[in-house]
C-alpha cells in the first residue's frame, strides 16, 4: 500500500516493506535510492514489520511509486463502500482469468516470449489481496501502523433491522 502526501510544500510517499520485497521479485529496474532507503545490512521482513511503512522523498521516486498499478493507493479505495471495494475485486480477478485462460491456452513457444504475462497476473492476485486488507482496516479487523497524518474512516453498515415509520 502506498500513501501519497505533501510534507513542506514537497510531495512525498509512503510505501510498505511488503511491497517493496513484491517489488524486488519482479523484473521492474528499481531506483538505486530505494535499495539504499531499505536494504541497510540485513533486512529481514516477516510479519513483524511487512507493513512498515518507508518514506521516499525524491522527486523520481515519487514518481516511480505513483506509476506502480500493483501497489495499492489507499486513498484511491479508502472511502468506498463495502460494494464498491467488491466490485473493484471482481474487476481484478476477471482480468486475471483472462490473463490465465489466455496464458493457458499458449504454445510453450509463446509462453516463452510472454513471460509478462506471469507477472502481470501474479500483481493482480496482489492487488486482490490488498484490497481484503483495505476491507478488514474500515471494519477495525485489522490495524496498520500508519503514519500520523493518515486517517481511517469508518465502514458504512447497512442497518440489519429497517424502522418502518408507517407501522403503528
Amino acid at each position: 500500500m502506498k500513501l501519497f502526501h505533501t510534507e513542506n510544500g514537497k510531495e512525498v510517499v509512503y510505501v510498505q516493506m511488503q511491497d517493496i520485497m513484491h517489488l524486488n521479485q519482479s523484473d521492474l529496474p528499481i531506483p538505486a535510492s530505494i535499495y539504499t532507503k531499505v536494504f541497510t545490512g540485513v533486512t529481514i521482513v516477516d510479519d513483524s514489520n511487512r507493513f512498515d511503512f518507508v518514506r521516499f522523498d525524491e522527486e523520481y521516486e515519487v514518481s516511480f511509486f505513483r506509476d506502480l498499478e500493483f501497489v495499492i493507493d489507499y486513498d484511491k479505495y479508502k472511502d468506498l463502500t463495502d460494494e464498491q471495494l467488491e466490485d473493484e475485486g471482481k474487476k481484478l480477478a476477471v482480468k486475471a482469468n483472462e490473463i490465465a485462460e489466455k496464458w493457458n491456452n499458449m504454445s510453450e513457444e509463446e509462453r516463452k516470449q510472454n513471460t509478462n504475462l506471469l507477472q502481470e497476473h501474479e500483481n493482480l492476485g496482489y492487488m486482490l489481496d490488498f484490497l481484503s486488507e483495505i476491507y478488514a482496516i474500515k471494519h477495525r479487523k485489522k490495524k496498520m501502523p500508519f503514519p500520523e497524518f493518515v486517517h481511517v474512516p469508518k465502514a458504512k453498515r447497512k442497518p440489519f433491522f429497517k424502522k418502518d415509520k408507517d407501522v403503528k
